[in-house]
């Protein structure tokens, strides 16, 4: 009976100290409203082009964030054409920092884009329509409405830093055309790093 008890006793210990463990992390981004900021597009190109498409995001919140189980989703105006991104691997973005999200094989993206999303994208952008980034939980970080990407270089929030509210002026926004690698083809834009000045020099 002694045996049996302290059988007993020993089996609800470990019990007890394997729910005691540590919770297993979640994969959703500690990101709330406005941490995320929807900087530069490039869409569709007009002639040769290596860059690719791609949505650039600015982490205005102060920390680093991982952007694991951040959803992107893109829409045409007429909602003929709709896109869900998912980032399905961890994705650091420092503080003040930029994150490419591209279409491209993540496998083989270029050196421009920091996640590839080639997966989840079968189409071009539309020229008109709306982008939405949701943290894994369901909450929207930033919105952006685009009337008309342009067919050569990108569409882009200019040189302050980004911030929620500021990308939703229109006028703050505008084409940026300017020159890049010569080694590639098509206008860049700047993916990963602070936009130029609007409107372009």
């Amino acid at each position: 009976m002694l045996r049996a008890t302290a059988s007993i006793s020993l089996a609800c210990a470990l019990l007890a100290s394997a729910c005691a463990r540590d919770p297993e992390p979640e994969i959703c981004p500690a990101a709330g409203p406005g941490d995320l900021v929807i900087s530069e597009v490039r869409g569709p190109q007009a002639g040769g082009d290596t860059w690719g498409q791609w949505v650039e995001l600015y982490n205005a919140s102060g920390a680093t964030l991982d952007l694991e189980g951040t959803v992107v989703d893109l829409v045409s105006v007429d909602g003929s054409h709709r896109y869900r991104i998912l980032v399905r691997r961890g994705l650091e973005v420092g503080a003040g920092a930029y994150a490419v999200i591209g279409d491209f094989p993540d496998a083989t993206r270029p050196t421009h884009v920091d996640y590839g999303a080639g997966y989840d994208l079968d189409g071009a952008f539309p020229a008109t329509g709306g982008l939405t980034v949701t943290g894994c939980g369901g909450e929207v970080l930033d919105r952006l409405v685009f009337d008309g990407l342009p067919p050569t270089g990108t569409w882009s929030l200019g040189d302050d830093p980004p911030t929620a509210d500021g990308n939703d002026d229109p006028t703050a926004w505008c084409a940026d055309t300017t020159p890049g690698d010569t080694t590639e083809l098509g206008l860049p834009g700047t993916p990963g790093a602070a936009n130029h000045p609007c409107p372009v020099p």
